[in-house]
This record gives C-alpha cells, sequence and structure tokens, in this order.
C-alpha cells in the first residue's frame, strides 16, 4: 500500500497569512447589530421596519434588493427603485445600510446607496468578487457557503483581508444530514474563528435554522460562543413576508431579543451582567451599536432575580 492510498488529506495546504495577520482598523467595542426583512416590499414596509430598527440602537439595516433564490423565478435581478427606496428610508433614520452584491458588473451602482456590502453564502467563493470588494474602504460581510468548512472560509476572507476593506466573517450554518432545520449553524465554527484570527465573525441564526422559533436561543448560544454580533431578519408580519416565511422574526419581539443578547454577549466577556432601560440614545458616528443608558448589575444580583 502506497502512501497516496492511505492519504486522508487532499488539495493545496491551507494558506490564509493576512487572515492570521489582521488587525481591525476600527475597535468594535460594542457588538455589530444587523436587522432587516429578507427582502424589501414596498415604501411602507422599509419605513415601518427602518423607524423600529432606529429606536433601539441596531448598527447596519439589511434588505435583500436582489431578488436570486435558490430555485429561479420571473422577478430575478437588481429592483433598482427598492434599492432607492431601502438607502433613502435607512439613511433617514440614521441607520447604515447593508446590500448584497451578486454581479461585480452592479458594484459601482450599488456603491452610490450601500454604507456596507454583503457577500451572501453562495458568492463566498466568487473571487473575482471578493477581488474587486477587498479593493474598498467599506466594511464587506462574508456568509460562509453551505459547503465550507473552516480553511475554506478563512481563505475567502483571504481575499478581502489582502485588501482595504473591513471583512466581517458570518456564520449562517451549513448543510448536513440533519432535518429538523434548514441549515445547521456551527457555533464550534465560530469559537475555532475567534481562537485563530481576529476577523470579527456574527451569528445568523435566520439562515442558520431557517425556523423563526430557534432564531432566539440560536442566536443567543452564537454569541456565548464568542461572536461579535448578530444578524437577524425581521418582518412586522413574518406570515406575509415574501420570501423565507418561515424565518422571518416578528419585529415587534425583536426588542427583547436585542437585550438578552447584550446581556449574554457581557456575561461571555466577563463584565457586569446588563440590563437595558427604556432609553435608547441614536446615532450614527460609529459603526458599534450605539450608546445606550444601561442600569449595570452585579451577576450576583442578575441571578437572585
Amino acid at each position: 500500500m502506497t502512501d497516496f492510498n492511505t492519504k486522508r488529506t487532499w488539495g493545496p495546504t491551507p494558506a490564509y497569512p493576512q487572515v492570521l495577520a489582521y488587525r481591525p482598523k476600527t475597535h468594535l467595542g460594542r457588538p455589530i447589530v444587523i436587522a432587516g426583512p429578507c427582502s424589501i416590499e414596498d415604501a411602507d414596509q422599509v419605513e415601518v421596519v427602518a423607524r423600529k430598527l432606529a429606536a433601539h440602537g441596531v448598527t447596519f439595516m439589511r434588505g435583500g434588493v436582489f431578488r436570486a433564490g435558490t430555485y429561479p423565478k420571473d422577478n430575478f435581478g437588481l429592483k433598482r427603485a427598492l434599492l432607492r427606496t431601502f438607502s433613502n428610508t435607512a439613511r433617514r433614520h440614521g441607520l447604515k445600510t447593508i446590500v448584497e452584491v451578486i454581479d461585480v458588473r452592479q458594484l459601482d451602482y450599488i456603491d452610490q446607496y450601500a454604507d456596507a456590502f454583503q457577500v451572501g453564502a453562495r458568492q463566498g467563493q466568487g473571487y473575482v468578487l471578493l477581488k474587486e470588494l477587498a479593493k474598498t474602504k467599506k466594511p464587506v460581510t462574508l456568509k460562509r457557503g453551505a459547503g465550507m468548512k473552516l480553511d475554506e472560509f478563512l481563505g475567502a476572507a483571504e481575499y478581502l483581508a489582502r485588501g482595504r476593506c473591513m471583512p466581517i466573517l458570518i456564520e449562517r450554518g451549513g448543510a448536513s444530514f440533519m432535518d429538523h432545520v434548514r441549515w445547521e449553524l456551527s457555533t464550534s465554527l465560530i469559537a475555532a474563528v475567534k481562537q485563530i484570527t481576529k476577523l470579527p465573525i456574527i451569528v445568523d441564526a435566520s439562515h442558520g435554522s431557517g425556523r423563526r422559533d430557534l432564531v432566539q436561543p440560536l442566536t443567543l448560544a452564537g454569541i456565548a460562543a464568542g461572536a461579535d454580533g448578530f444578524l437577524v431578519e425581521v418582518h412586522p408580519c413574518p406570515e406575509k413576508s415574501i420570501s423565507d416565511t418561515d424565518q422571518a422574526f416578528p419585529l415587534d419581539e425583536y426588542p427583547r431579543l436585542l437585550q438578552r443578547a447584550l446581556a449574554v454577549r457581557h456575561a461571555a466577556l466577563g463584565l457586569p451582567v446588563i440590563v437595558p432601560s427604556t432609553t435608547y440614545t441614536v446615532t450614527t458616528a460609529s459603526m458599534a451599536i450605539p450608546a445606550v443608558k444601561w442600569e449595570a448589575i452585579s451577576k450576583k444580583e442578575n441571578k437572585a432575580r
């Protein structure tokens, strides 16, 4: 039997030196919080969602303006009127916008309306697109592809880390033999990334489960594993969402999820556990979650409640 017969590792040796050497240019401090509907439907929907998110200090508002589902449909493509409506409304409420880029040829147009770019799971190994996004000076979120292993994920991030952008990884689950969820979220991957690199990584439990009843517990689990923030798809009326209905989280329930997520993050960092008050101050000066009036309580006091 030859060495070839017993070999268990194939392909090129993993190498991502810029990822390993990367240090954030901006200190994040507070968590990266991204929320918004799966699809931008109309001006009324954007207004309702933006007003609610702005009142609770969300970092970025996300919204699908490029129809690109698993299966082709007639409405495929970039909806430019919706993109303009989304951007104008979000910015009017003091929110930063994050927009997915699918086609590198549309990057210049989208750049006018986006404060940050998103690379979806299916484009995560589109290296031409990654190279172009790396040239920008904006945050670029990179979602792990459904079949990406850790080394492949960090290899894709290497393309971004070699440029001028601010890369942010997103764990959104992957394919597995489990059938109780659409995709299986990997909290171990989040913890591993934090051990290996200084790249920020956030958890997306909406896509990471495909089930709205699991969005909150899996968001909290991801933060406990070390995630630097979280992405949640919200909708004023989840049952009426035109896409990904099953994973749309009720907009009215989002503030409570946000409070719990921040409390878990503080506990994970070994900081005093906190209870948010009802007073929020919104600012657009920082990427990080805006200043909040907190009532600090000790872990011991919190446990006694």
